[in-house]
């Protein structure tokens, strides 16, 4: 192997690069955030603040260091920190487990997914962290998110056996930089089959 980090206590069940300066971040089941900084031996920052495991994380493609992170069932918060200073910016209750996270690439918005108990993908604006749309369907947690490459449609998948596909961010018109009329919401659905 390469490197061998250690700094959880527990399982690792987050992890997710920063592909513009090489931090990696790793959340566990110790209810920690790691963030190491090109592979150093020593934890650049260690986030003490959720408590419940660490499973979601992402970091933003619109502001550099700005790392979101979300709790499971005891905690339900999406955290943000800024990397370079190792400050908590700002935390928001979402009322459910916290499952995946991902930035929009074309505006700046994230999107949740979220198991017990409301199983459902959130769309927020950041930084107010208003609601743009809560998206229901999946009637167990969603375990998984995969957003498309042009960054407009998201796939989920769910402990309900299912991939569903969303139209989470509307098409953007890039000359006025206003966004079409689009609905957001559920454009298709698949049972997983075995």
């Amino acid at each position: 192997w390469l490197r061998k980090l250690v700094g959880h206590k527990q399982e690792v069940c987050g992890l997710k690069w920063n592909q513009e300066d090489g931090q990696l971040a790793s959340g566990g089941n110790d209810n920690k955030l790691i963030v190491w900084d090109k592979l150093s031996d020593t934890p650049l920052w260690k986030f003490a603040e959720h408590t419940a495991a660490v499973k979601a994380i992402a970091w933003s493609p619109h502001q550099r260091n700005l790392l979101a992170s979300g709790g499971g069932t005891a905690d339900r918060k999406i955290m943000f920190h800024n990397t370079a200073t190792g400050a908590l910016i700002n935390e928001i209750d979402t009322g459910s487990q916290v499952c995946n996270l991902a930035w929009s690439k074309n505006s700046n918005e994230i999107v949740s997914t979220h198991g017990y108990s409301q199983n459902q993908i959130v769309v927020w604006k950041y930084p107010s962290m208003t609601q743009v749309v809560s998206l229901t369907g999946h009637t167990y947690r969603v375990l998984y998110l995969a957003m498309s490459p042009d960054g407009r449609v998201c796939v989920t998948g769910a402990g309900d056996e299912t991939l569903r596909f969303w139209n989470c961010f509307p098409r953007r018109d890039k000359g006025s930089g206003m966004g079409e009329v689009e609905s957001l919401g559920r454009l298709g659905e698949f049972s997983v089959i075995r």
